[in-house]
C-alpha cells in the first residue's frame, strides 16, 4: 500500500490573458487556511498577506483559474492562459471569504474553498456562525461565495478530518476493505449532499484531509466521480491534455504565515 502523508494593484483579466496551445502546462497550486488578523502561523496568514500574495501573482503574471477549468482543458474543452495557478483554501473558514472574497473581486482573483462539512453543519446549528476568529461557512455563505464568480467548491470530507480513531480518510487497523470502502464513501456522500443541497455545483475536486491517502483511497473516489485529487506533497503539477491520471495526484504548496510573499512566491516559481 502507498501511503503519503503531510500537514494540513488591479489583477489580469483573464479574458484579456495570453492563452497557452500546449498540450501540457505547468500547474502551481497554492494551499491556504485560516487568515486571521490576530497572529501567523504555519497554517495562518494575515489578510494583508494574503493581499500582498493576490497583487504578486498577479505582477508575475499569473493567472488564477478554477480547478473545474483545469478539469475541462483536460477534457479537451476551453482554454488556460500561458501562466495559470489555482488558489484553495482548506477547512472552510468563515474568514476565507470574510476576508478573502472582497480581496478576490479588488484584484480579480479565483479560488476554490475545500469545506468540512460537519464543521459548516455546526457552524448552522449551533447558530454561532459568522465570527472570522472561528466559524466555518454556512451553506447560505457557500451560495454567495458561489454565486459572486470568484469561488468555488471542493470536498475535504463530512467528517473525516481527524487523527483518530481514523487519520483522515485511512483505513483503520483491522478494518476489512468492503467496511472501508462503506465507511468512506457514506462520509463522502453526505458531504457532497449538503454541497450540492446548498445550491453549489456539486464537487469534482477532493481535497486529502493532512494530505493522507493510499491507493485504495484513490480508486474509491474516482469511482464516485471526483476527476482532480489534491495530495499537500509540495510540487508543481504537470497536466496533460487526455490524461485524466494527471490530475490524481496534485501536489500544493502550504502558504504558511511565517514568510514574506517573496519568499512564498519563489518556490512555486
Amino acid at each position: 500500500m502507498m501511503i503519503v502523508s503531510c500537514f494540513g494593484g488591479a489583477g489580469f483579466d483573464p479574458v484579456q490573458a495570453d492563452f497557452s496551445d500546449s498540450e501540457t502546462i505547468r500547474l502551481p497550486i497554492i494551499m491556504y487556511h485560516n487568515v486571521l488578523k490576530s497572529k501567523t502561523g504555519k497554517y495562518i496568514v494575515t489578510p494583508e498577506q494574503l493581499e500582498e500574495d493576490f497583487i504578486a501573482l498577479n505582477a508575475a503574471g499569473y493567472t488564477t483559474v478554477f480547478m473545474s477549468q483545469v478539469i475541462d482543458w483536460m477534457d479537451g474543452r476551453g482554454s488556460l492562459p500561458l501562466k495559470p495557478v489555482v488558489i484553495t483554501f482548506d477547512d472552510g473558514h468563515y474568514n476565507n471569504i470574510h476576508y478573502g472574497l472582497g480581496l478576490a473581486k479588488k484584484h480579480n482573483i479565483k479560488f476554490m474553498i475545500n469545506p468540512v462539512t460537519s464543521f459548516s453543519k455546526f457552524s448552522v446549528t449551533s447558530g454561532d456562525h459568522s465570527n472570522p476568529n472561528y466559524s466555518h461557512i454556512t451553506w447560505e455563505q457557500m451560495k454567495m461565495a458561489a454565486d459572486s464568480g470568484h469561488v468555488e467548491f471542493g470536498n475535504h470530507t463530512h467528517n473525516m478530518h481527524k487523527f483518530r480513531p481514523r487519520y483522515g480518510v485511512m483505513q483503520l487497523k483491522g478494518e476489512i476493505v468492503e467496511d472501508y470502502s462503506d465507511n468512506l464513501r457514506r462520509d463522502i456522500l453526505e458531504s457532497q449532499h449538503l454541497i450540492e443541497a446548498s445550491g453549489v455545483p456539486i464537487p469534482r475536486t477532493f481535497a486529502y484531509p493532512f494530505g493522507k491517502y493510499s491507493r485504495q483511497s484513490r480508486e474509491i473516489l474516482l469511482d464516485l466521480g471526483f476527476r482532480a485529487l489534491l495530495t499537500c506533497n509540495e510540487k508543481v503539477s504537470k497536466i496533460t491534455r487526455g490524461e485524466p491520471e494527471s490530475l490524481h495526484s496534485l501536489g500544493r504548496y502550504n502558504r504558511s504565515g511565517n514568510y514574506s510573499t517573496e519568499a512564498f512566491l519563489k518556490k512555486i516559481e
